[in-house]
């Protein structure tokens, strides 16, 4: 529910999502804002002729309500449907968040819902007016096209708008309006990250034995079966339009010691959130989901100690690794039920903006999105793991290293609209409150990003909690020496010696 508002017209209390220029070379969070003060006020309107604000978002009486109307509650396998979301409520949580993880650990029967708490209503639909088919669109402009498409109603490129959901079975590829996104990001989740944390366990724990059973498959040269690998990624995709909070929590709580396992649920799940924020289709969700799980198989097919050496490589050893490509491109088209379209993602995922990448040197707009889109979550997901030649960088500092690469790597467009959708304190980040207390972050706050939800590990003197609490930092939560609770920085992964999996669960 966005709309362009001259920033003279601007009030206090207006969420704003969207400015007339980049967001670099602001003192604004690229995350969007609540503007709270007329010093704000001021700031927005010396540096911005106009402004994109979502009344949704926006407070008091500013804020518009969505318009619900009434859908059919099905959803035909196989259609480009559109998932939206109808909660009755604001999401409360049935259960304790420390005694979901506890449960996570210990396993038994999950932790029983608070009496009389009702689940809010989650419908799915199809989209009703669908935007003109791709056949008419320029060349380049459509599914595996520039980033104008999509791209162009978040940063104002200009260009025919909308990326296509996935054609299936001779389905005509057609883009869905933007009020029929299937974006959960269109309002809020309604879920809470404690229920369906419940949920999306086993759900994920299936993910885990389907990528185990792909990964032996192709060690023993037997074709993978695709058709259980997208059963596993739909799955988690309705988990991730319920709250994507669950499944980014369970890929940093149940990793494993091996890092390709982890590698392809990381890119799985994030590229299906980070497709859940641009407004993407269900199917799309899917198809990027598929291709996140796939797109490093080749690396199976590479000598173990290439993948496991520490030093620097050699350009032989460089030209031997970039095989894992056609590796991958092999073994999916070993599968009788290979898609194309995953295909073209794997193929491109290592390409890069400035013609850098591999195996073909496309440059620019000949990547596509989705192929940008793997690209960059194959990177910040590497980068935030623990690999053999190197530590684990925190968020803040893989972001970081992300934003480096805007116009090289990656365009400036898909760079900007990631750190959107990571936010600057994603789940699970450590951070240390104003109060001295070391918290961790649970949950995100989409009106505002540096008040999002946390448990409190440590106490100020950095003594374990027996009881971890957990606070909303959106609601002002009162320390006790009487100031708002706050967060006074981010902190670097295993701070203070925590361990996600053996401190958060403990």
């Amino acid at each position: 529910m966005k709309e362009i508002v001259a920033a003279s017209d601007l009030k206090v209390g207006m969420f704003v999502v969207e400015l007339d220029r980049p967001w670099l070379g602001t003192p604004f969070l690229m995350q969007g804002f609540l503007v709270e003060d007329d010093a704000t006020l001021a700031q927005l309107r010396q540096l911005c002729r106009f402004v994109y604000v979502d009344w949704q978002r926006s407070v008091g009486e500013h804020h518009r309500a969505p318009v619900r109307e009434p859908v059919a509650p099905v959803r035909r396998a196989g259609s480009g449907s559109a998932i939206r979301l109808h909660p009755d409520e604001a999401p409360r949580a049935r259960r304790d968040f420390v005694a979901v993880l506890r449960w996570l650990r210990s396993g038994g029967m999950p932790p029983q819902a608070a009496p009389h708490a009702t689940r809010p209503v989650v419908r799915e639909e199809t989209a009703r007016e669908p935007r003109p088919s791709l056949r008419d669109a320029p060349e380049g402009e459509g599914a595996e096209g520039g980033l104008k498409g999509l791209l162009g109603r978040w940063f104002g490129l200009r260009g025919e708008v909308g990326a296509p959901p996935h054609a299936r079975d001779g389905q005509d590829t057609t883009a869905a309006g933007e009020e029929n996104s299937a974006a959960a990001d269109d309002g809020p989740e309604v879920v809470a990250v404690e229920d369906e944390l419940v949920d999306a366990a086993p759900t994920y724990a299936t993910a885990q034995t389907s990528v185990r059973q792909l990964i032996s498959d192709v060690q023993h040269n037997l074709r993978p079966d695709m058709e259980r690998v997208r059963g596993s990624v739909e799955d988690m995709m309705h988990s991730v339009v319920r709250n994507p909070d669950a499944l980014l929590w369970l890929t940093r709580l149940k990793r494993t010691d091996q890092y390709a396992y982890d590698h392809a649920l990381d890119s799985s799940v994030l590229l299906m959130v980070f497709a859940r924020f641009m407004g993407m289709e269900a199917a799309e969700m899917t198809l990027l989901g598929v291709a996140g799980l796939m797109q490093d198989i080749g690396k199976v097919k590479l000598p173990p100690r290439l993948l496991k050496k520490c030093g620097a490589i050699t350009r032989l050893e460089r030209e031997i690794f970039r095989t894992h490509v056609d590796y991958s491109l092999a073994i999916l088209k070993a599968s009788a039920e290979h898609d194309p379209a995953v295909l073209n993602i794997v193929a491109r995922h290592h390409e890069r903006y400035d013609g850098s990448g591999y195996p073909a040197g496309l440059e620019g707009d000949e990547i596509g999105l989705y192929g940008q889109m793997a690209g960059i979550v194959d990177c910040y997901s590497a980068m935030t793991r623990e690999r053999p030649w190197g530590d684990a960088l925190s968020p803040q500092e893989a972001l970081e290293e992300i934003n480096k690469l805007r116009d090289t790597w990656f365009s400036a467009g898909v760079v900007d609209a990631f750190i959107q959708c990571v936010g600057l304190y994603p789940v699970g980040t450590l951070v240390e409150l104003n109060t001295g207390e070391v918290a961790v972050v649970i949950g995100q706050n989409r009106i505002r990003r540096l008040k999002p939800r946390v448990l409190v590990l440590l106490a100020p003197d950095k003594t374990a909690n027996a009881h971890p609490a957990t606070l909303d930092l959106l609601f002002d939560p009162v320390s006790p020496d009487g100031t708002p609770y706050a967060i006074r920085r981010a902190l670097p992964p295993g701070a203070h010696g925590i361990d996600p999996q053996e401190f958060y669960l403990a």
